[in-house]
């Protein structure tokens, strides 16, 4: 069943994003349908469409804590501004595909 993560990130820009995209890898991962982000008013948005909740779980465990953490070491890339983030996370059943 689809499942859909909506990030909101107030006060990330598009460098910190890209620090931390760069550590996630070449490849796209493995049940990932469809990915869009940019900028808001305030910050940064990403969006994904996973082929289900695994493949959205095993993605965050195994890439994405460890892509945010190097990126976490870099110069210019602030981790306090997670404490600030927001998800929404919808599944098949709200998903109108």
């Amino acid at each position: 069943m689809p499942f859909g993560v909506l990030q909101e990130m107030p006060g990330v820009s598009e460098a910190e994003y890209r620090m931390v995209e760069k550590n996630l890898g070449p490849d796209r991962p493995p049940g990932l349908l469809a990915h869009v982000s940019g900028p808001t008013e305030d910050g940064w948005r990403i969006i994904n469409i996973w082929q289900d909740e695994a493949a959205f779980r095993a993605f965050q465990s195994q890439r994405l804590v460890r892509a945010a953490g190097l990126a976490a070491q870099q110069d210019g890339f602030d981790p306090t501004k997670a404490a600030k983030f927001s998800s929404l996370i919808v599944d098949g059943d709200e998903l109108p595909f």
